[in-house]
């Protein structure tokens, strides 16, 4: 399936628009080198340091309550986008580690 064709997927439709941009991302890093983007994400970074990378113990280590609030939010924001987007990315045929969490999330972070 075409990412081009996908206009009439009513998955879409759900969709929010940095949704659809981080769907689009994944999409051109699942096609390898066959992408003309290829050279340009060899130097994206690896990983950020945003909250919604924060685990258990960096998210504690914030000590102040609202803090604690705003990340564990963020994490269940992003997770609930990424399912969202869940189907989609299957229905493209993701390779399996471009359909995980922690890929989502370091799409985020690039966008």
């Amino acid at each position: 399936m075409k990412l081009r064709l996908l206009h009439s997927n009513p998955i879409l439709l759900t969709l929010l628009p940095r949704q659809v941009f981080t769907v689009c991302l994944l999409y051109e890093i699942n096609k390898g080198k066959a992408s003309p983007w290829h050279p340009y994400f060899l130097h994206l970074p690896r990983s950020y340091s945003i909250l919604a990378t924060f685990g258990e113990l960096k998210t504690q280590a914030l000590q102040v309550d609202y803090a604690i609030w705003a990340a564990q939010k963020t994490v269940t924001k992003a997770k609930y986008e990424w399912e969202q987007a869940f189907t989609l990315m299957k229905e493209l045929k993701f390779k399996p580690l471009l359909l995980t969490f922690r890929a989502w999330i370091w799409a985020t972070g690039t966008i």
